[in-house]
């Protein structure tokens, strides 16, 4: 029963908000070619990914805690392919997975601060599938209008019903296959960076007037 109530919420206030989308064309240029790629965004603001990205062949990194568990289950409600581990815990089987995920075609969804933080700080997880399986990775960040934060470590962000909101989408962006040690540990900061970013603008720019 709670896994039918958090689908139907998240469904319904989801539905009921107005998107403005930027940007999402080089994405569904990738998905209508087949093309697999990893798709990152913060965990804090992953409501809005997670349902746009439902039923579109995608696989998606969820924690082996219980709250995992109950995102799991919404997920695969949602066609989701679903691994299961972290950074923390299992963190060579996720990295198998994944790469076998994106071998397998699906869209590699990857939250890549999570799933304990710390809060906006990217793992390298996400960016080594990238680089390794030879594909693009795609940033998307969403700012709502009115909304709430959660006290939690990744300030979780509850939109309202029927608020506004703005989605930033990244150009694919290629990782170098020939980077290694501290050079790809500079590009890994240099994509932190620009996904805050990214996400500091989606917000700024649904400011309310």
């Amino acid at each position: 029963m709670k896994d039918w109530l958090l689908r139907s919420l998240v469904e319904l206030v989801n539905s009921s908000i107005t998107f403005t989308i930027e940007n999402e064309g080089p994405m569904q240029a990738l998905l209508d070619k087949g093309q697999p790629f990893v798709l990152v965004f913060w965990h804090g603001s992953m409501t809005y990914p997670w349902w746009h990205m439902r039923f579109r062949r995608a696989a998606a990194l969820v924690s082996q805690s219980k709250d995992g568990q109950l995102l799991a289950n919404l997920l695969e409600s949602w066609g989701y392919h679903v691994l299961r581990g972290s950074s923390s815990r299992g963190s060579k089987e996720a990295m198998t997975a994944m790469r076998q995920a994106v071998s397998d075609g699906h869209v590699l969804c990857v939250t890549p601060d999570g799933p304990r933080g710390p809060y906006h700080e990217m793992k390298m997880g996400a960016v080594r599938v990238a680089q390794t399986m030879n594909v693009p990775l795609v940033m998307v960040s969403v700012g709502y209008r009115r909304f709430r934060f959660l006290r939690s470590w990744d300030r979780f962000e509850v939109p309202h019903p029927f608020t506004h909101a703005r989605v930033i989408y990244s150009d694919p962006i290629t990782v170098d296959p020939e980077l290694q040690g501290e050079a790809l540990d500079e590009k890994r900061l240099e994509l932190e960076k620009r996904l805050i970013a990214q996400y500091r603008e989606a917000v700024l720019e649904v400011a309310p007037a």
